[in-house]
């Protein structure tokens, strides 16, 4: 049994490693606004291609994260009733379904609706002022969601640590504060040096 649980350990690990795409659309949203103009040029079609092609990922990460985590929690014994009796499981569990409830309002609101007015143009090929303006700002409202989705990925991520060995709460609320300090960092820059 230890080695399954072992086994399942990395799994889930290595899933919340894979769940950091948020950071990289920030990235990648991020350069893209220092290009400038035009709007609907190739870089766009490659930059909404990309962050199109990432939901079935991201779901299939969250997906087994999910299972790998209530499978952990079912064979040490735990019951799931430890989802209400340990609030860092607890916690998890609900950071995992707000990730996955971001996901959805990108995927089946904001998406189709950037991708509709990607299509309309002018006669001469070109994105009318009016739907560059709703684009925009679609893409502002989506950038805001990865960001609070990455907050969550992150905070989930150092909870897990804490699903073995509990840290101080004051440690706790330290570590949460430089989560979101790095998470506003990604979101209002390409964050060229990494942590620093």
């Amino acid at each position: 049994m230890d080695t399954v649980i072992s086994i399942l350990r990395v799994i889930h690990v290595i899933t919340a490693v894979l769940m950091a795409w948020p950071f990289y659309a920030l990235v990648a949203v991020n350069q893209r606004m220092r290009l400038g103009p035009p709007l609907g040029d190739r870089v766009d079609t490659f930059l909404e291609n990309t962050i199109k092609n990432r939901v079935l990922p991201c779901y299939i990460f969250q997906a087994t994260a999910l299972v790998t985590g209530l499978a952990l929690i079912l064979l040490r014994g735990m019951g799931l009733v430890s989802l209400v009796t340990i609030p860092v499981l607890g916690l998890k569990f609900l950071l995992l379904l707000v990730i996955a409830g971001l996901l959805s309002v990108v995927t089946f609101n904001l998406q189709p609706r950037i991708d509709a007015l990607f299509t309309k143009r002018d006669a001469g090929g070109k994105i009318l002022e009016d739907d560059a303006a709703q684009i925009r700002t679609l893409r502002g409202r989506r950038k805001q969601l990865s960001s609070l989705c990455m907050f969550c990925v992150l905070t989930s991520a150092m909870l897990g640590v804490q699903a073995w060995v509990a840290f101080p709460l004051w440690l706790t609320v330290v570590l949460i504060a430089a989560i979101a300090v790095f998470t506003w960092r990604a979101y209002t820059s390409v964050t060229p040096w990494g942590w620093a």
